[in-house]
Protein backbone atom coordinates (compact mmCIF):
# COMPACT_ATOMS: atom_id res chain seq x y z
CA UNK A 1 0.00 0.00 0.00
CA UNK A 2 1.12 3.13 -1.36
CA UNK A 3 0.28 5.71 1.31
CA UNK A 4 -0.17 2.83 4.22
CA UNK A 5 -2.18 3.54 7.38
CA UNK A 6 -2.67 6.86 8.89
CA UNK A 7 -5.28 7.87 11.81
CA UNK A 8 -6.62 4.84 12.52
CA UNK A 9 -7.58 3.90 8.99
CA UNK A 10 -6.04 2.61 5.68
CA UNK A 11 -5.04 5.53 3.36
CA UNK A 12 -6.92 4.90 0.03
CA UNK A 13 -5.09 4.82 -3.43
CA UNK A 14 -5.60 4.54 -6.48
CA UNK A 15 -6.89 0.77 -6.91
CA UNK A 16 -8.20 1.14 -3.15
CA UNK A 17 -7.14 -1.22 0.02
CA UNK A 18 -6.16 -5.26 -0.61
CA UNK A 19 -4.72 -7.71 1.18
CA UNK A 20 -1.40 -7.69 -0.46
CA UNK A 21 -0.79 -4.11 -0.82
CA UNK A 22 -1.66 -4.37 3.15
CA UNK A 23 0.80 -6.90 3.15
CA UNK A 24 3.29 -5.36 1.50
CA UNK A 25 3.02 -2.03 3.66
CA UNK A 26 3.33 -4.03 6.58
CA UNK A 27 6.41 -6.35 6.02
CA UNK A 28 9.60 -5.18 6.43
CA UNK A 29 11.11 -4.44 3.05
CA UNK A 30 14.70 -5.79 2.69
CA UNK A 31 16.96 -5.43 -0.60
CA UNK A 32 17.46 -9.01 -2.35
CA UNK A 33 20.02 -10.60 -1.19
CA UNK A 34 22.55 -11.77 -4.15
CA UNK A 35 22.73 -16.05 -2.51
CA UNK A 36 18.91 -16.46 -3.01
CA UNK A 37 19.30 -18.35 -6.67
CA UNK A 38 22.16 -20.46 -5.23
CA UNK A 39 19.92 -21.49 -2.02
CA UNK A 40 15.86 -21.75 -3.30
CA UNK A 41 16.30 -23.52 -6.33
CA UNK A 42 14.59 -26.50 -7.51
CA UNK A 43 17.57 -28.63 -8.13
CA UNK A 44 18.94 -28.34 -4.64
CA UNK A 45 18.12 -31.30 -2.22
CA UNK A 46 15.53 -29.59 0.03
CA UNK A 47 17.20 -30.49 3.24
CA UNK A 48 20.51 -28.63 1.58
CA UNK A 49 18.34 -25.88 0.83
CA UNK A 50 17.30 -25.51 4.55
CA UNK A 51 20.82 -25.21 6.12
CA UNK A 52 22.53 -23.23 3.48
CA UNK A 53 19.75 -21.03 3.99
CA UNK A 54 20.62 -20.57 7.44
CA UNK A 55 24.36 -20.29 6.73
CA UNK A 56 23.25 -17.37 4.80
CA UNK A 57 21.36 -16.02 7.27
CA UNK A 58 24.77 -16.57 9.50
CA UNK A 59 22.33 -18.56 12.07
CA UNK A 60 24.36 -21.79 12.50
CA UNK A 61 24.92 -22.41 16.01
CA UNK A 62 29.03 -22.40 15.84
CA UNK A 63 31.23 -22.30 18.60
CA UNK A 64 32.19 -19.10 19.08
CA UNK A 65 28.62 -17.91 19.15
CA UNK A 66 28.09 -20.70 22.35
CA UNK A 67 31.17 -19.92 23.86
CA UNK A 68 29.60 -15.82 24.30
CA UNK A 69 27.00 -17.04 25.72
CA UNK A 70 28.99 -19.56 27.56
CA UNK A 71 27.95 -23.03 26.21
CA UNK A 72 31.35 -23.98 25.67
CA UNK A 73 34.53 -22.78 27.16
CA UNK A 74 36.69 -22.27 23.84
CA UNK A 75 35.70 -21.18 20.30
CA UNK A 76 38.17 -23.82 18.58
CA UNK A 77 37.14 -25.53 15.31
CA UNK A 78 35.98 -28.98 15.98
CA UNK A 79 37.18 -30.58 12.72
CA UNK A 80 39.95 -29.20 12.39
CA UNK A 81 41.18 -27.40 15.82
CA UNK A 82 43.77 -24.49 14.44
CA UNK A 83 41.13 -21.62 14.21
CA UNK A 84 38.05 -19.99 15.61
CA UNK A 85 35.16 -22.36 14.58
CA UNK A 86 32.87 -19.22 12.71
CA UNK A 87 30.82 -19.96 9.89
CA UNK A 88 33.48 -18.16 7.39
CA UNK A 89 35.79 -20.45 8.96
CA UNK A 90 34.08 -23.78 8.73
CA UNK A 91 32.91 -23.60 5.08
CA UNK A 92 35.28 -21.25 3.23
CA UNK A 93 38.89 -21.87 5.36
CA UNK A 94 38.78 -24.66 6.84
CA UNK A 95 41.47 -27.29 5.39
CA UNK A 96 38.67 -29.76 5.88
CA UNK A 97 36.07 -28.11 4.34
CA UNK A 98 38.82 -27.33 1.58
CA UNK A 99 40.16 -30.86 0.65
CA UNK A 100 35.85 -31.39 0.04
CA UNK A 101 35.70 -28.75 -2.15
CA UNK A 102 39.35 -29.89 -3.48
CA UNK A 103 37.59 -33.57 -4.35
CA UNK A 104 34.32 -32.07 -5.66
CA UNK A 105 35.77 -30.18 -8.23
CA UNK A 106 38.39 -32.73 -9.37
CA UNK A 107 35.04 -34.61 -10.00
CA UNK A 108 33.16 -32.35 -11.85
CA UNK A 109 36.06 -30.60 -13.40
CA UNK A 110 35.45 -26.70 -12.77
CA UNK A 111 36.13 -24.72 -9.93
CA UNK A 112 33.11 -24.28 -7.32
CA UNK A 113 33.10 -20.85 -5.95
CA UNK A 114 31.67 -21.19 -2.33
CA UNK A 115 31.14 -18.18 -1.52
CA UNK A 116 28.14 -16.11 -0.94
CA UNK A 117 28.78 -14.26 -4.33
CA UNK A 118 28.32 -17.39 -6.21
CA UNK A 119 24.47 -16.39 -5.85
CA UNK A 120 24.67 -13.54 -7.93
CA UNK A 121 24.58 -16.44 -11.06
CA UNK A 122 21.20 -17.23 -12.28
CA UNK A 123 19.62 -20.32 -10.77
CA UNK A 124 18.23 -20.60 -14.32
CA UNK A 125 21.54 -21.18 -16.13
CA UNK A 126 22.67 -24.10 -17.86
CA UNK A 127 23.38 -27.68 -16.77
CA UNK A 128 26.50 -26.85 -15.42
CA UNK A 129 25.46 -24.06 -13.23
CA UNK A 130 22.59 -25.69 -11.87
CA UNK A 131 24.93 -28.63 -11.01
CA UNK A 132 27.08 -26.31 -9.58
CA UNK A 133 25.03 -25.00 -7.26
CA UNK A 134 23.16 -28.56 -6.46
CA UNK A 135 26.93 -29.21 -5.01
CA UNK A 136 28.03 -25.75 -3.49
CA UNK A 137 24.54 -26.35 -1.03
CA UNK A 138 25.41 -30.38 -0.65
CA UNK A 139 29.08 -29.41 0.63
CA UNK A 140 27.64 -26.95 2.96
CA UNK A 141 25.16 -29.88 4.35
CA UNK A 142 28.21 -32.77 4.30
CA UNK A 143 30.34 -30.26 6.39
CA UNK A 144 28.01 -29.43 8.94
CA UNK A 145 27.00 -32.85 9.16
CA UNK A 146 30.48 -33.93 10.23
CA UNK A 147 31.11 -30.85 11.99
CA UNK A 148 28.37 -32.43 14.37
CA UNK A 149 29.06 -35.72 14.07
CA UNK A 150 32.83 -34.72 15.57
CA UNK A 151 30.87 -32.91 18.46
CA UNK A 152 28.68 -35.76 19.34
CA UNK A 153 30.52 -39.14 18.40
CA UNK A 154 33.89 -37.78 18.40
CA UNK A 155 33.66 -39.54 15.04
CA UNK A 156 34.91 -38.10 11.77
CA UNK A 157 34.94 -39.23 7.92
CA UNK A 158 37.90 -38.30 5.94
CA UNK A 159 37.29 -35.54 3.11
CA UNK A 160 37.43 -37.94 0.21
CA UNK A 161 34.58 -40.53 1.93
CA UNK A 162 32.91 -37.00 2.42
CA UNK A 163 32.79 -36.14 -1.33
CA UNK A 164 32.12 -40.05 -2.35
CA UNK A 165 28.26 -39.37 -0.92
CA UNK A 166 28.22 -36.18 -1.93
CA UNK A 167 28.97 -37.27 -5.33
CA UNK A 168 26.62 -40.52 -5.18
CA UNK A 169 23.97 -37.57 -3.75
CA UNK A 170 24.23 -35.08 -6.45
CA UNK A 171 24.42 -37.83 -9.27
CA UNK A 172 21.05 -39.07 -8.18
CA UNK A 173 19.72 -35.66 -7.75
CA UNK A 174 20.57 -35.25 -11.30
CA UNK A 175 19.42 -38.33 -12.56
CA UNK A 176 15.96 -37.26 -10.91
CA UNK A 177 15.79 -33.26 -12.41
CA UNK A 178 16.81 -34.07 -15.94
CA UNK A 179 13.73 -34.52 -17.56
CA UNK A 180 13.54 -32.48 -20.82
CA UNK A 181 15.98 -33.47 -23.57
CA UNK A 182 19.98 -32.05 -23.08
CA UNK A 183 22.07 -30.40 -25.54
CA UNK A 184 25.61 -31.98 -26.63
CA UNK A 185 27.61 -30.08 -24.46
CA UNK A 186 25.64 -31.03 -21.68
CA UNK A 187 25.50 -34.78 -22.77
CA UNK A 188 29.28 -34.66 -22.60
CA UNK A 189 28.69 -33.15 -18.84
CA UNK A 190 26.62 -36.07 -18.29
CA UNK A 191 28.72 -38.51 -19.39
CA UNK A 192 31.95 -37.62 -17.69
CA UNK A 193 30.08 -36.96 -14.18
CA UNK A 194 29.33 -40.80 -14.51
CA UNK A 195 25.21 -39.79 -14.96
CA UNK A 196 23.44 -42.74 -17.22
CA UNK A 197 20.51 -43.78 -18.65
CA UNK A 198 19.23 -40.37 -18.66
CA UNK A 199 20.42 -38.67 -22.12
Amino acid sequence: MKNGYSDGQWTADVKGYSIRSGYDWLRVQQPKQDWVPLVWNKWNIPKHTIIAWIIMNNGLNVKEKLRKIGYCTDDCCLICGSDVETQEHLFFDCRYSQKVIHQMENWCGFPLQTNRSMGMLSSKGNLKQKVQFLMITACYYQVWMQRNSARMKQVLLMPEKVAEYIIEEVKSRIRRKLTKPVSSTEKKWLAKWGVLGVC
